[in-house]
């Protein structure tokens, strides 16, 4: 029945876009935004640098504002199918837009064959990469072979993908069945805030304008990824009361859920206990905190600019590996302590060792080419002089 359904959107869709198509493209960008963060560095620098027109697509679940993008040519809608008219706007965008960027796998993009004019750019939503996606996901070829056809058809889709290392083009190419030939080596553009001083020292003023309570203290920020029976709702593993009585009211608990969980686990109401899943970004958050703990997420890669503490807690990793795959468990993808309970994170709290080391290594290795310019680089690379 599932399939079924998505046949019949994908049906639908098609056959509009074939319309659309008829239109001539327009020398506009279309940015359709699961996530959000690179979205917005490209969006930013192209109202710096060009006139285009700049249209903004956004899920539900993603939480970036880019109405504070400096240009009054932009257009805003939703991928809620719910609301008709913004339905049919997505598809018309996509259908006319000479350049289109995307974060996340977008099935629609299965049953659409753009212009040979036009360039699919795949920012996606990680600078980085610890748990398997795309085809080595261990439970993707359990799925049927429709199913499989059409992720190759979405793949296939992604002309250019900006990577910030080799080490992530291999794994993008790995992942999607792709040659090293749509790889570009621009760098990530969300990584271009740790490079900007006015950018964090905003980023900061945010933050503490909407969490007061951080100023001054020992922010530790729990950032856990998703997993795949806990998208509903998440069951919250850290035992935040032996957080609180373990160490002294200088320590604050700042916990960010994945966007991808539509609930979040029960959090206490303490003074030093903080939940910021609303908050829109990600980078902020990481700039205000001291210390970083997380498990197989990829915001490490970001978070390894700042040279700061990061500990792993990874009290499921041989069911998470089973289920959703890890790349590998060695330095460059844990750049800091592993601890499988909530007392092995606490005592790593309190120790003072960082191993900058460590972490000098996992920061070159996944930021190679990511040095503050590029959003810039990227924009040269994809779009013609003409265009801008």
């Amino acid at each position: 029945m599932k399939e079924i359904l998505i046949a019949l959107y994908l049906a639908v869709f098609k056959f509009l876009f074939s319309l659309f198509k008829l239109l001539p493209l327009k020398n506009k960008t279309v940015f359709l935004s699961t996530f959000g963060d690179n979205a917005f560095y490209i969006g930013r620098e192209l109202a710096i640098s060009s006139s285009q027109p700049l249209v903004f697509i956004n899920s539900p679940k993603c939480k970036e504002d880019f109405s504070v993008i400096p240009t009054e040519k932009k257009k805003f809608y939703s991928t809620d199918t719910v609301n008709l008219s913004d339905f049919l706007h997505t598809i018309y965008h996509l259908a006319t837009s000479k350049y289109v960027f995307i974060d996340n796998y977008v099935g629609a993009l299965a049953a659409v064959h753009f212009k040979k004019e036009v360039k699919c750019v795949q920012l996606w939503h990680a600078a980085g990469a610890v748990k398997k996606f795309g085809w080595s996901d261990p439970e993707s070829f359990q799925r049927s072979a429709r199913a499989k056809k059409r992720f190759q058809k979405v793949y296939n889709q992604f002309q250019y993908i900006p990577v910030g290392s080799q080490h992530m083009a291999d794994i993008f190419s790995e992942a999607f069945h792709l040659s090293q030939k749509h790889f570009l080596y621009t760098g990530v553009p969300q990584t271009d805030f740790y490079f900007d001083e006015n950018l964090k020292q905003n980023a900061l003023k945010r933050v503490y304008a909407r969490y007061p309570q951080l100023k001054g203290k020992k922010v530790i920020l729990y950032a856990p990824t998703f997993r795949k029976d806990g998208l509903r709702k998440m069951n919250m593993e850290y035992d935040i009361k032996l957080f609180l009585d373990s160490v002294d009211d200088n320590h604050v608990l700042l916990i960010r859920i994945h966007p991808s969980v539509h609930e979040a686990a029960r959090i206490p109401v303490h003074p030093r206990v903080l939940l910021a899943s609303d908050y829109p970004q990600i980078n902020d958050l990481l700039l205000a905190s001291d210390i970083l703990v997380t498990d197989y997420s990829s915001i490490p890669v970001e978070f390894s600019l700042l040279q700061r503490k990061m500990i792993f807690f990874t009290y499921d990793l041989e069911a998470y590996n089973d289920t959703q795959g890890l790349w590998s468990m060695n330095d460059l993808f844990f750049p800091g302590p592993v601890a499988r309970t909530t007392a092995e994170v606490i005592a790593h709290i309190k120790d003072p060792y960082i191993d900058y080391n460590k972490i000098n290594r996992y920061r070159d290795h996944w930021n190679e080419f990511s040095n503050g310019a590029s959003a810039r680089r990227l924009i040269s690379k994809v779009y013609s002089p003409v265009d801008l």
